[in-house]
C-alpha cells in the first residue's frame, strides 16, 4: 500500500476512533470531569499523529475535541460547553492535539528522508552490481533513470558520441544547460524551478560532465516528473557518474580495451 492510501486510511480510522471514543466513554462522564477523559482523547491523537501523519493527526484532533464536546461536556448531545472548567478541557485538547499532529508530520518527514536514502543506496548499489556483471550500458543507465525518476539519460563522449542512452534508442539531443556538480543547479541560466522535492532540471534538460584521461564523459538528464530533485539525488546522481566514468577507464572483461572516450578538440 502505497503511502498517500495508507495517510488516507489513517485519516478515516482517526475521524471515526475519535467518535467512537466519545461513544465509549459515556458510562464515565458522571464518575469523573471531562477534563480528565480529555486524556484520553489526546492519547488517541498521538497515536494516530505517529502512525499516519499530519492530516490523520489534524483529523483526530479536531474530532476528538468536538466528540468531547459533543458525548462529555454539558449540555450533552449538543455543541455547546456549559462549565468553565469543561471548557478549558476543550481548548486544552485541542491545542494538544495539533501539536501532537504538528510533531507526526515531523516524524512523516524524517521517515520520508530515510526512505528516500534508502532508495539512493540501492540505486548505487544496483548499478555497481550490474556493471560487474557485465550488463549492457543502456540496460543500466535505464535502470539508473527509473530509480532516479528521470524522463531520459544519455551518456556520451567528447565529441557528444553516445555511448549509451535510456530509455534505449533514445536521441533527445544535446542540452545546452549545464548543471552545477553536487546541486544540478545550472550554471548559465537565471530561471530557476522547483518542485515539491527539490530543484526541477531545465525544460531542455541538464549536462553534467567529467573528464576522463585526455577527454571528457557527459550525462544528459532530462526531467522525469515536476517533483524535482533532491539534495540526495544529487549526491547519487554524482556518485553514479564517477562509478560510469571508472566503467569507461578500466578494461573490460576477458582483457578487452575499455570503452574509449574521445580527445578533447
Amino acid at each position: 500500500m502505497r503511502r498517500k492510501d495508507e495517510s488516507g486510511v489513517w485519516i478515516v480510522a482517526g475521524a471515526l476512533g475519535a467518535m467512537a471514543l466519545g461513544i465509549a466513554l459515556i458510562p464515565l462522564r458522571t464518575v469523573t470531569s471531562a477534563s480528565n477523559l480529555a486524556f484520553v482523547f489526546l492519547v488517541f491523537t498521538i497515536i494516530v499523529a505517529e502512525l499516519g501523519g499530519r492530516s490523520a493527526g489534524l483529523v483526530a484532533a479536531v474530532v476528538s475535541a468536538i466528540s468531547l464536546n459533543f458525548f462529555l461536556t454539558e449540555p450533552y448531545l449538543r455543541l455547546s460547553i456549559s462549565k468553565p472548567d469543561d471548557i478549558v478541557a476543550f481548548l486544552a485538547l485541542a491545542v494538544c492535539g495539533l501539536i501532537a499532529a504538528a510533531f507526526g508530520r515531523r516524524r512523516e518527514r524524517w521517515s520520508e528522508l530515510a526512505g528516500r536514502e534508502g532508495k539512493d543506496l540501492d540505486v548505487v548499489k544496483k548499478l555497481v552490481e550490474q556493471l560487474r556483471d557485465g550488463r549492457p550500458l543502456d540496460d543500466v543507465l535505464d535502470d539508473l533513470r527509473r530509480g532516479l525518476g528521470l524522463g531520459a539519460i544519455v551518456l556520451r563522449g567528447t565529441d557528444d558520441r553516445i555511448l549509451g542512452a535510456a530509455p534505449r534508442g533514445a536521441t533527445p539531443g544535446v542540452p545546452e544547460t549545464h548543471l552545477t556538480p553536487e546541486t544540478l543547479m545550472p550554471a548559465n541560466e537565471t530561471r530557476i524551478q522547483f518542485g515539491t522535492r527539490g530543484l526541477r532540471l531545465p525544460p531542455g534538460g541538464g549536462r553534467l560532465s567529467r573528464p576522463v584521461g585526455n577527454g571528457v564523459v557527459s550525462l544528459d538528464l532530462w526531467e522525469g516528473d515536476t517533483h524535482g530533485l533532491g539534495l540526495d539525488e544529487a549526491r547519487t546522481l554524482m556518485i553514479a557518474m564517477a562509478i560510469l566514468e571508472m566503467e569507461l577507464s578500466r578494461p573490460r572483461h576477458g582483457g578487452a580495451a575499455p570503452i574509449q572516450v574521445s580527445a578533447k578538440r
